[in-house]
């Protein structure tokens, strides 16, 4: 017996060293813990009181030891340690329990408590071992989310697996007309329409059995049910929020009864303005083709009297009843020149109310484009000379093109009279294409008073003179370049001017090849 005394003692004895260090470990690590670690009597005076509480409280450990706990109590909540002291005698454990103490400077600090009794050899309870943490940044933190959530501008529902509402801010309570106390633990159902119901129970177990974010304006006509019984027009997003119970859905709802009513007062104005549009357009079209009626109509009875004047005159030019004088010759050729121009006005009026009216068909056909060009050319050659103008053909495409023979002819003598009527004495006028794989494409370059910039968008507009815009020179309808661009498009080309005031003008145009 004595030996295995012996034996024990010395099992014991070589052990000292090591527990010595244990209790050195231990007392490091409470004395340098970031948290408040503090035991006290169950009468609540102090025995031990570590760097975090210093810091955490701001007392120092001479001045709260032998103190009453007391000293950190904040107001309203002396109560609670009551209770949790009772729980301890009882030999319960105290976790995460969240209240507030006092600083040394008197400010509130938020703090998570954890509590267990301290035992003495017979096991009974003898005091309390009491860990403080800090969470004021967190409460802090809580605060402002909070506050985001209660002024946020659309209603935010939380709800559990159940379909219980757990979290409601003021902007659901305007909303739906119910008051937080009856939101929260009643039913999200209460908000859906009795005709959604169906289709919110599948889009509940949707989300359940996949739940991710679904935002906001996935263009779903949605609608939530007041308490009043009114039915409003919202917009919701979903977004998981992961409990121990399971999956909470939290629910962002905004009213969009105003942009509706919008929405619904836009497509009246778009439907009003679409018809009134419709009817002006209408009311244009009836008065152009009025208009083009009548320009036809007085056309045709101005050149009527016309070709009889044109007639006589030059049957007069033929001097077949009798020589005539150089006076009635003089007269005589200003009546013929004065008769030709005021019918190629009345034709070019005639043309466009045609093309305008739609009356106007192409008599497509193949023609040789250097015979045409030659023909326009020799046309124009005699007002050139009168000028010294230079006049010249270049190089020009030898093939078949498909046009109106007659209508390729007018824009010639359009863009050519032109060229002449703009370019000064002794100047040059030229005629030249070239090609690629479908169409032609033809130049008439002249080095006349050219066209500023800022007149090339309109010298395509009916009735716009760019002679006159130019240098004041005021001849003709305004139509024979409006002419021109129809008639080349009713070709399927386009026409196009390269100029600049000063430095002449060169007109291009496009006309398919004959396939």
């Amino acid at each position: 017996m004595s030996s295995f005394q012996d034996e024990n003692r010395q099992d014991v004895q070589s052990k000292l060293p090591y527990v010595g260090n244990s209790q050195r470990w231990l007392a490091s690590v409470v004395e340098f813990s970031d948290d408040a670690i503090i035991s006290e009597t169950l009468d609540g005076i102090v025995r031990s009181w570590n760097k975090g509480a210093e810091r955490i409280f701001g007392y120092s450990a001479p001045e709260a030891i032998g103190r009453s706990i007391s000293f950190l109590a904040w107001p309203g909540c002396e109560e609670d340690m009551v209770q949790l002291i009772a729980m301890i005698r009882r030999g319960e454990r105290v976790d995460h329990y969240e209240t507030i103490k006092k600083h040394k400077d008197g400010r509130p600090i938020d703090v998570s408590l954890a509590l267990a009794g301290i035992s003495d050899a017979d096991g009974n309870v003898i005091g309390i071992s009491k860990i403080s943490r800090d969470i004021s940044s967190r409460k802090a933190t809580e605060a402002r989310f909070r506050e985001l959530i209660e002024n946020a501008p659309d209603a935010i529902l939380q709800v559990d697996p159940d379909g219980t509402i757990v979290v409601a801010n003021r902007t659901a309570e305007t909303m739906f007309g119910y008051s937080r106390e009856e939101l929260l633990g009643a039913n999200v159902d209460i908000l859906v329409p009795i005709k959604a119901k169906t289709v919110h129970m599948k889009h509940r177990a949707s989300f359940a059995g996949s739940p991710k974010i679904r935002p906001m304006g996935s263009g779903m006509e949605l609608s939530a049910l007041r308490k009043d019984g009114i039915e409003v027009p919202v917009e919701i997003s979903l977004s998981p929020s992961y409990q121990q119970a399971g999956v909470n859905v939290t629910a962002v709802i905004r009213d969009v009864s105003e942009r509706r009513q919008a929405e619904l007062q836009m497509r009246s104005l778009q439907k009003n303005y679409m018809a009134e549009l419709e009817a002006r357009q209408k009311e244009a079209e009836t008065s152009n083709r009025l208009k083009s009626e009548f320009l036809a109509s007085m056309s045709h009875e101005l050149r009527t009297p016309l070709h009889t004047i044109i007639g006589f005159a030059d049957l007069l030019s033929e001097e077949s009843d009798g020589p005539l004088n150089d006076k009635q010759r003089r007269f005589l050729r200003h009546i013929q020149e004065d008769s030709e121009h005021l019918l190629g006005l009345i034709n070019d009026v005639l043309d466009f109310s045609k093309i305008e009216a739609g009356g106007m068909s192409l008599r497509i056909e193949k023609v040789h484009l250097a015979d045409e060009i030659s023909d326009a050319v020799n046309a124009i050659r005699p007002r050139a000379a009168m000028k010294s103008l230079d006049l010249k053909i270049q190089e020009v495409f030898s093939g078949l093109v498909a046009v109106d023979p007659m209508r390729l002819k007018e824009v010639f003598y359009n863009l050519l009279s032109n060229a002449v009527k703009f370019t000064p004495e002794n100047g040059k006028i030229t005629v030249q294409t070239e090609e690629d794989d479908q169409f032609v494409h033809v130049t008439v370059a002249d080095s006349g008073i050219g066209i500023p910039e800022d007149q090339l968008e309109r010298a395509f507009e009916k009735f716009y003179q760019v002679g006159y815009a130019t240098g004041g020179v005021r001849e003709g309808t305004g139509l024979g370049l409006a002419i021109c661009k129809r008639l080349i498009e009713m070709h399927g080309g386009k026409i196009w001017i390269d100029s600049s005031e000063g430095a002449g003008s060169r007109f291009h145009f496009t006309i398919p090849k004959a396939v």
